[in-house]
Order: structure tokens, then C-alpha cells, then sequence
């Protein structure tokens, strides 16, 4: 079990590091390319891949809709991004701006701002639009910003993060995606990395004199944040938009095994570690089974 001073320890280098290897995209390569005869992602990772109405599809309309697709995707991630600020900026308003982790915390909110804007040059040059969220999504949101603890704003928040970091090792490698998402999806994995690494030791860091009791609720609403992340990931709106029938599309996407493997396998180092950290009880692994994360 890690100590105070390990964690102090850990907190200075993630900064030392992020000081050393930073990016800002607003300005160059992420204006590179108009996409029009690329996907948004790597086809893989689209919900319908492999379904019958996949199937029928031309090459022009898989990328058409991947490229719906990612543009949400890309503006659920900047939701999760803006709800972690407002959820940890108001937990560290008062506390001491010299200590090693709020010195990240800044440079963390300094990195998840240019991600956002990094995010929304990265839609544009798509040629898409943002996608209203579902009403859940946004209620959500708001329970979050303003009930969230500790480890359950940490959790949930790394939840999201994992989901996307195995998505975008993906997207960055690909040259069939265009290629502002694949130079988004690299900054996005490199700096976030750090954000990880803060997450789960901020995660030790509050249950490590925390009863049996508090570890068991924080593992089910971290579960339930994650499936509402999750299920967030797919936009009825995005299908109807496209001219596709959404009961058809919806039915094909719940009994789409690929789809189902695509999202266990993005989740695997989330479940790895909240097992190992005591965050994984019967009713959560219920949930994340539901959510097709385990």
C-alpha cells in the first residue's frame, strides 16, 4: 500500500512529466486535411460494423456514418472532461495551490481545456456537427458535478477515460481515418496517460482507510457511471439523421457480439484495476455485464 509521501512523490513526477511533453493542436497539423473520403475512426469500432445494415452499406456511407459516429464520441468526451473540472475544481478550491497533486490538478484542467478545443477542431474538420446529448446523459451529468466524492469522481472519470484511451491507440495508428482524429487520438493518449496515472493513485489515496462499506457503494455508482457513459457512446439521433431506421439499427447494435467484444476489451485494464483495488463487487459486475464491459 502506497503512503503519503509516495503519492506526493508520484504527483511531482506526472507534473515534471507533463512540463517535458505537452501539445497544443490548435494551431497546425489538425487543420491538415478535410476529410471527405476518410472514416471518422477505424471502421472496428463502429456499433453497426458487421451488422446486416453495415453490410449494405457502400465504402462512401460507412465512412459518412464513422464519421458521425467519432463526432459524438468526441462530444461525450469533452462533456466527461468538462464535468472532471468542475468536479475537482470545486473539491481543491480552497486547498493548498503548492501541494504536488493540485499542482497537477492544474495542469490536468489546463490539458483537458486544450483536449476540448483539440476535440472541436477535430468535428469541424469532419465536416460534422455536435450531437445534442441524450437528456439522461445531461441529468447525469448534473448528479455528477454535484454529488460526486472522491473515488466516485475519479472512478468514473476513469472509467471514460480507459474506454477511449484503447479506442483512440486505435484511431492513432490508422491510416484509414482522417487525419485530424488520428492526430487528436494521439495527443489525447499521451497526455492522458498521465491523467490515468493521477486518477487511480488519487483513487488509493481516498480508500485507504475507507470501510468495507464505502468501498462496496463507491464500486456500485462507479459502475453505474460507467454504463451511463457507455450507453451515452451511442446517439439514436446520429442513425436517424443518416436516413437508417433507429428500432433496426438499436436491435442490431444490442445483439452485436463484435460491438460487445470491441467494448470488454476497451474496459479490461478498468476492471483489472478497480478489482484489485476492492471496487468490483457482485452488483457492480452485474452492471458492467449489462453494459457489455465484462
Amino acid at each position: 500500500m502506497s503512503t503519503p509521501e509516495d503519492s506526493a512523490s508520484l504527483y511531482g513526477e506526472l507534473f515534471e512529466s507533463a512540463r517535458r511533453l505537452s501539445f497544443d493542436l490548435r494551431d497546425n497539423e489538425i487543420n491538415a486535411e478535410i476529410a471527405v473520403d476518410r472514416y471518422g475512426m477505424t471502421p472496428e469500432w463502429s456499433p453497426l460494423y458487421g451488422t446486416p445494415t453495415w453490410n449494405r452499406m457502400t465504402d462512401s456511407e460507412r465512412m459518412q456514418l464513422t464519421r458521425r459516429e467519432v463526432s459524438h464520441f468526441l462530444g461525450v468526451a469533452i462533456w466527461l472532461e468538462v464535468a472532471l473540472q468542475i468536479v475537482l475544481l470545486r473539491r481543491n478550491h480552497s486547498a493548498d495551490p503548492t501541494r504536488a497533486d493540485v499542482k497537477f490538478l492544474f495542469n490536468e484542467c489546463a490539458d483537458e481545456n486544450l483536449h476540448s478545443l483539440m476535440f472541436v477542431g477535430a468535428i469541424e474538420q469532419l465536416g460534422e456537427r455536435h450531437s445534442p446529448l441524450d437528456r439522461l446523459l445531461v441529468f447525469v451529468g448534473w448528479l455528477f458535478r454535484t454529488f460526486a466524492w472522491a473515488e466516485i469522481a475519479y472512478g468514473i472519470v476513469l472509467a471514460g477515460e480507459e474506454i477511449f484511451d484503447v479506442m483512440q491507440r486505435d484511431w492513432s495508428i490508422d491510416d484509414r481515418v482522417a487525419v485530424a482524429v488520428r492526430r487528436s487520438s494521439h495527443v489525447h493518449v499521451v497526455e492522458e496517460s498521465r491523467h490515468m496515472t493521477f486518477a487511480r493513485q488519487k483513487i488509493r489515496d481516498h480508500l485507504r482507510d475507507a470501510s468495507r462499506f464505502r468501498r462496496n457503494v463507491s464500486a456500485v455508482l462507479i459502475a453505474v457511471g460507467a454504463h451511463i457513459i457507455a450507453k451515452g457512446l451511442i446517439n439514436k439521433g446520429i442513425y436517424r439523421d443518416l436516413g437508417l431506421d433507429w428500432r433496426v439499427a438499436k436491435h442490431e447494435i444490442d445483439r452485436n457480439e463484435h460491438h460487445r467484444m470491441m467494448f470488454r476489451r476497451a474496459t479490461a485494464p478498468l476492471v483489472e484495476f478497480l478489482d484489485r483495488e476492492g471496487l468490483l463487487n457482485t452488483v457492480a459486475r452485474k452492471i458492467y455485464r449489462q453494459s457489455n464491459l465484462l
